[in-house]
């Protein structure tokens, strides 16, 4: 969301914005409290992540109200603790989906693919509300437009990169000395889920030749053009997380 500078922008951008990812926030909170409510046993939800997300949730909705009162100084104080937390929230749930036993080092790879996957999904999606502005705004020139393809784009080769060396990584322990990450390997690669992983290759193409034609598009400039790319692009990242996640359910793997 702070990709585009706050300087270049009006706030109703931010406002605007913001109560997408602020819904999506709460509701990432109340599906966890509810499972964590309902679970009997052991269950996918601990007490240390839900506490997290409930804070993410609360500093998010302080940040969010700030942007409808006069308070520069607390709105700024406010964005990046919001910030922090979600980068904790998310950590915490990644090391809850690793598999039992696992070493410190492949928990730091669980959560550097959710962090990456976060990453690239708000760029996506800001890029598409962001050339909803332009509708708006109709003077504004194309340097935030551009900032943010660019950043996606970042996004996009982290992701991929960070993925292939957490996966690279595991499959050489595996062939080692620790057990852990051979049935993981096993069931990923299996003819079972082979479609899904393919289906997830896919995605990351898809997702940098979208990136490609939108750039191309706004070097004509057409910023319209350049947004329904981006309603793609958003469309194929979060296909994409989606089948990230099954994955990672089924197997323990994160990819």
């Amino acid at each position: 969301l702070a990709v585009p500078p706050f300087t270049r922008l009006e706030r109703g951008f931010y406002s605007s914005s913001g109560a997408v990812y602020l819904a999506a926030a709460w509701l990432m909170f109340g599906g966890d409290l509810y499972l964590y409510l309902s679970q009997t046993g052991p269950g996918p939800v601990e007490p240390l992540p839900l506490a997290l997300w409930g804070l993410f949730s609360l500093l998010f909705t302080a940040y969010y109200l700030t942007l409808y009162v006069e308070m520069p100084v607390l709105r700024a104080k406010l964005f990046p603790a919001a910030l922090i937390a979600g980068f904790a929230a998310l950590a915490s749930s990644a090391v809850g989906l690793a598999p039992q036993g696992a070493a410190w080092p492949a928990l730091l790879g669980y959560v550097a693919v959710l962090w990456a996957g976060a990453a690239i999904t708000g760029a996506a999606v800001t890029g598409m509300l962001l050339g909803h502005w332009y509708l708006i705004d109709t003077g504004l020139d194309l340097a935030p437009f551009s900032s943010m393809l660019a950043y996606c784009r970042r996004c996009l080769v982290v992701e991929f990169s960070v993925v292939t060396v957490v996966l690279v990584a595991l499959a050489l322990t595996a062939l080692g000395t620790d057990p852990v990450w051979r049935e993981p390997l096993s069931l990923a690669f299996s003819s079972r889920h082979a479609l899904l992983v393919a289906g997830r290759l896919l995605s990351w193409a898809m997702a940098a030749v979208l990136l490609f034609m939108a750039a191309r598009t706004l070097a004509i400039p057409q910023t319209m053009a350049a947004t329904g790319l981006f309603y793609i692009e958003a469309l194929v990242v979060s296909v994409g997380q989606i089948v990230a996640h099954w994955l990672l359910f089924r197997t323990g793997l994160p990819l």
